[in-house]
């Protein structure tokens, strides 16, 4: 054996022990998410119990229950499947309903007793849990490869899947009785399909005049993209805002393709696809609502109520919207911060919870009470419209404080966003193009 060739072997025997240690570290990742649900139980809420309702009554009935569309199906679909393989999980969500519902809460308020021990309605020996266990586990190993598709660096994998573990509230979600538990891995799934055709077409060979890639090539780019489609389906007939997805995809394959013409017509093909493949899973829900109750669209009450509260933030002022981004960075100091340099009345106005917010909330509903269900989300966008530039300017610190509802005082909300900046300022071209 000569010396080359014993430099040879010790560089693959380094790269496999490097490879192996990286497998350890991933492996770790996903026991530490399954300990800690395992360890901690689900958690439970009046939402949560909503939707243990909803599945119940399909359980019962053997069919969607009549009334308005007020939730997509999927996620009370998955629930009655999963009771009907296990029991079991049939009487967990049961006491979910009888414990934790709206109803439940108002009977005891009404007799004057205590909200119930969590661990009241607690299995860890039904299909459900464990189900849910492996979503989340799903979400982390994901959120993994994500970081390898931008990076191309395993570390930078461990460093994204730990980061996702242990920041907000990731780990809660996917453990509760939420469709989160749902949307989180269908939600990562839907960006690592997104990240990982960006880079086939990034990468994909192309001819002179801007054609698209070789035979083979296409057929693997087009079944990447229908799985992307298939997957933001699922999630929009799981949470419906979701929807606005499938509107927001051509748009951003349009400045894609402007800013990029030698591969217009592969990012065009790619979109048609994961479009189509979309279509594949909500089609069906869209003609069900317009054959049986005589609108198009996923829900009919869902969403005006939740974006009709949401618009009476456009009445925030300048003064407050300064002060929501130190009073929504996450950790326990930004409010008392507020309070000191902005006053009280600004505080209040900002808080959850205050008087002013349930009023909020109270007027968006007044609004929409005579307002024919089928009629609210042109109201709704009417208003938007109306109202577009305040209502973008108030989106910045909504989405700040949505980046940052975490538990502690680590505003990892704040480091998510100088992760994304630096990524921006600091990464390669492939970096970019995949954060983009």
């Amino acid at each position: 054996m000569t010396i080359a060739d014993g430099l040879r072997r010790a560089s693959r025997r380094r790269t496999n022990r490097s490879w192996l240690s990286h497998a350890l570290v991933f492996l770790s990742l996903i026991g530490l998410n399954v300990h800690n649900a395992l360890e901690t139980g689900p958690g439970h809420g009046a939402d949560g119990a909503w939707y243990s309702d909803y599945a119940l009554s399909i359980d019962h009935e053997g069919q969607l229950p009549r009334g308005p569309v007020t939730v997509v199906p999927l996620y009370p679909l998955w629930l009655a499947m999963l009771m009907r393989i296990d029991p079991g999980y049939r009487d967990y969500l049961q006491c979910v309903s009888d414990n934790f519902s709206y109803q439940a809460k108002k009977r005891r308020v009404e007799a004057g007793m205590d909200r119930p021990d969590r661990y009241v309605c607690e299995h860890l020996d039904d299909v459900g849990i464990y189900i849910r266990v492996l979503l989340a586990a799903t979400s982390i190993g994901l959120v993994w490869l994500a970081g390898w598709l931008v990076s191309g660096r395993p570390m930078v994998a461990h460093l994204g899947a730990l980061f996702a573990l242990y920041a907000g509230r990731l780990f809660f979600m996917t453990n509760s009785d939420m469709p989160e538990s749902l949307v989180i891995p269908l939600f990562t799934g839907v960006n690592v399909c997104l990240a990982w055709l960006v880079l086939m077409l990034i990468r994909g060979p192309e001819r002179e005049e801007g054609d698209g890639p070789n035979g083979r090539t296409r057929l693997r780019t087009a079944a990447v993209a229908i799985t992307c489609g298939l997957l933001l389906g699922a999630l929009a007939l799981v949470r419906p805002p979701y929807e606005f997805l499938l509107a927001a995809l051509p748009v951003a394959a349009a400045v894609w393709m402007l800013r990029d013409r030698r591969r217009r017509r592969a990012v065009a093909v790619g979109t048609t696809w994961i479009l189509i493949g979309a279509s594949l899973i909500v089609t069906p829900w869209l003609v069900r609502n317009y054959v049986e109750k005589g609108f198009v669209g996923f829900t009919q009450t869902y969403g005006p109520p939740i974006l009709m509260e949401r618009l009476d933030y456009n009445g925030m002022t300048w003064r407050q919207w300064i002060a929501a981004f130190p009073n929504w960075a996450g950790g326990g100091g930004g409010p008392r911060l507020v309070k000191r340099w902005f006053g009280k009345d600004t505080r209040a106005w900002l808080r959850r919870g205050d008087p002013e917010s349930r009023e909020r909330r109270i007027r968006g509903e007044h609004m929409l009470m005579n307002v024919p269900p089928e009629d609210q989300l042109g109201v709704v966008l009417r208003r938007v419209w109306a109202e577009l530039p305040k209502h973008l300017a108030v989106s910045v610190p909504l989405a700040w404080r949505g980046m940052n509802q975490t538990r502690g005082d680590i505003p990892y909300g704040n480091l998510c966003w100088l992760l994304v900046i630096l990524g921006f300022a600091l990464g390669t071209r492939r970096n970019r193009c995949v954060l983009a």
